[in-house]
């Protein structure tokens, strides 16, 4: 169970080992190839709002990068020179360990990688342009220290674009306890309390899209909770369903 962080970065890494290293495989994830990781990345920036070309000329953070995630998929089009003169960089606190056993991410002259909590990031004050960040805040430590963060490294008008699964309003008093089944997750936020920790930090704070787990996750259906080998992770991915939602949010570092 994800009673604290230390217990989901486990789950974490025993998620992707299921995916890429164990020889008993996840019946919903499985492996992706790069223009599989180049449209994930595409998707992301469709759902922020954001134009390739936006990219062109900034120093960009993928936040909690995870063994690939936006950085894969960005570096891609910089290799294909579809964003030009771009500055990538990839952190995350298991990138020692998606390096070496996953190693999808490799290291050059466009990519930089970090192995950085989010709550602590190996870089200047005033240093990034941009910081996009998916599913994280649910998993960090501290999610006002990784807040805090990225205000700190964001230049003067920089912006920060966490998206995050949210607990629909109507099971708020449910929140603290869903950590207990959904095992991934430390933290489970309702829009109301994640967008007052944002603004904590920037003066502007805006919800820019929404989408369903159902839309996302089309196999999270009730006739796969009995066709799977195990019943009781196929149930909780279908309740899923009527708990969470991801939520886009777009947050500028005004001066």
């Amino acid at each position: 169970m994800a009673k604290d962080w230390k217990t989901a970065q486990i789950k974490e890494k025993e998620f992707w080992q299921n995916i890429y290293l164990n020889k008993t495989k996840d019946e919903i994830y499985k492996k992706t190839s790069s223009e599989g990781w180049k449209d994930f990345a595409e998707e992301i920036l469709i759902r922020n709002n954001l134009d390739k070309t936006f990219l062109n000329d900034k120093t960009i953070l993928d936040l909690g990068s995870g063994p690939a995630g936006l950085a894969k998929g960005i570096h891609e089009m910089i290799k294909l020179d579809e964003i030009k003169n771009c500055k990538l960089i990839a952190v995350d606190p298991l990138m020692d360990f998606y390096k070496k056993d996953i190693g999808i991410l490799k290291e050059d002259e466009n990519l930089t990688l970090l192995s950085n909590k989010g709550e602590k990031i190996d870089l200047d004050s005033n240093s990034v342009d941009l910081i996009l960040s998916t599913n994280v805040l649910d998993h960090c430590d501290d999610p006002d220290g990784l807040i805090s963060e990225a205000f700190r490294i964001l230049k003067p008008d920089g912006m920060f674009f966490p998206s995050v699964h949210l607990v629909y309003d109507y099971l708020k008093l449910l929140s603290p306890f869903i950590k207990y089944f959904d095992t991934n997750h430390p933290h489970h936020f309702t829009k109301s309390l994640l967008s007052k920790k944002l603004k904590n930090y920037f003066n502007e704070v805006e919800i820019i899209n929404r989408y369903t787990i159902k839309y996302d996750q089309s196999n999270f259906t009730f006739k796969n909770i009995f066709k799977s080998k195990n019943f009781f992770r196929s149930l909780k991915r279908f309740l899923s369903n009527y708990v969470l939602y991801t939520c886009y949010f777009k947050c500028k570092k005004t001066t």
